[in-house]
């Protein structure tokens, strides 16, 4: 049969005894290769999803394995096989096929807009602007249309904010001059938005920043990147083998039972406010919002018809295309959007350019991806047999 590893890795189905998985995934934690130990918990788990103890063992290595950096924390996902898309969803979701891919982290939450600003050293929100602001260039004014942006996530990305209302009455930091020369605050004019908690600070580091391009998440991949750790956008299939948190073949992050309050930020377009990332449960991964909240750019040029032809092994899309990919859903969206084989596109311009582009909505942003290129899957594979 090979080594664990191989045999991991290259079986694409629920198999096994998980009795003997859950030996072999001790035995490889204890030889010290926690990496194929996670690849062995999580083949268990998918022959027997409802076993405390397979749960439990897969659940505490998991969490040892989280990584905290620049003030986020990264949930590892573990090398292994998935069937990705959907045997009964839109033709763009089919054929399903199966997927290798090697190990990764994933943040746990979308990124907030205060830690997008704390991050790229542009002032905090709600100002939430570069300090060294491209000059205007021709027509094209960066400055403005980063301030249009700005209007959308002083509404709905503030903690305690339950409505959004008026943008004028989300800045605090407006003044207006009354016709007797006197000075009036903007929720003097406009009103206070509903927050759950009116004494409560506010901040901006619960909810995901919204109205997000795909260059400002590359911007900030960038930034962050070394020679030892490379940040990125997770490509197609690492979102969706993620958000599936270790269950093969559900619609959703927990299963097939469809999207409740309790378990997804998702048809909620008429009231116009985003849940706090943390507020429902995480999923197998301990990744938090998954589906529903925003939609998630991920690294792939979008092509309809790339699933008839993906490598079976780390695909990362298309070679060119003309939008990007966006996964998840949002809290705007039905039931359909939010299963974890739905693809939605959108052009990726930027504020940078001069491009309005369709992230200038409430209901979109990114997660980071966190590859580890000081210590590959090049290793020795351990000659221990399930």
């Amino acid at each position: 049969m090979g080594s664990a590893y191989d045999w991991l890795r290259t079986d694409h189905t629920a198999t096994g005894s998980p009795r003997d998985l859950l030996r072999l995934a001790r035995e490889l934690e204890d030889r010290g290769d926690p990496r194929t130990a996670a690849t062995a918990y999580d083949r268990a788990r998918m022959v027997a999803p409802t076993d405390p103890e397979i749960a439990a063992a897969r659940r505490a290595l998991l969490d040892r394995m989280a990584v905290e950096e620049h003030g986020i924390v990264f949930r590892y996902v573990p090398a292994g096989s998935f069937v990705m898309g959907s045997y009964g969803g839109d033709p763009d979701e089919r054929p399903a096929h199966p997927v290798r891919l090697d190990d990764y982290w994933l943040s746990e939450t979308p990124v907030s807009w205060a830690a997008y600003c704390d991050l790229m050293d542009w002032e905090p929100p709600p100002t939430g602007m570069p300090t060294d602001l491209p000059p205007r260039s021709g027509r094209v004014d960066p400055g403005w249309f980063l301030y249009e942006a700005n209007k959308i996530r002083l509404q709905y990305c503030e903690d305690a904010t339950v409505r959004a209302t008026d943008w004028h009455a989300h800045a605090p930091r407006h003044e207006w001059v009354d016709g007797q020369g006197e000075r009036i605050d903007s929720r003097t004019l406009f009103g206070s938005p509903r927050r759950d908690d009116p004494r409560r600070p506010w901040a901006y580091d619960r909810k995901p920043m919204v109205g997000v391009s795909w260059q400002d998440a590359e911007e900030l991949c960038a930034l962050l990147s070394t020679p030892r750790v490379r940040y990125r956008l997770p490509t197609e299939a690492e979102w969706e083998r993620a958000a599936r948190g270790g269950l093969p073949g559900h619609r959703y992050p927990w299963g097939d039972e469809p999207p409740t309050p309790e378990r997804c930020d998702s048809g909620r377009f008429d009231e116009f406010s985003i849940l706090p990332m943390r507020r429902l449960p995480p999923n197998g991964y301990g990744l938090y919002a998954m589906s529903g909240g925003v939609w998630e750019w991920t690294a792939d040029w979008y092509d309809a018809e790339y699933y008839r032809d993906s490598p079976a092994a780390n695909p990362t899309g298309p070679a060119r295309g003309q939008e990007r990919v966006l996964r998840g859903g949002s809290w705007a969206d039905c039931a359909e959007a939010v299963t974890v084989s739905f693809r939605m596109s959108r052009d990726a311009g930027s504020w940078r350019s001069g491009g309005w582009g369709a992230h200038m909505t409430p209901n979109i942003g990114f997660r980071l991806c966190r590859k580890d290129l000081a210590s590959t899957r090049e290793d020795p594979a351990p000659t221990v047999t399930p």
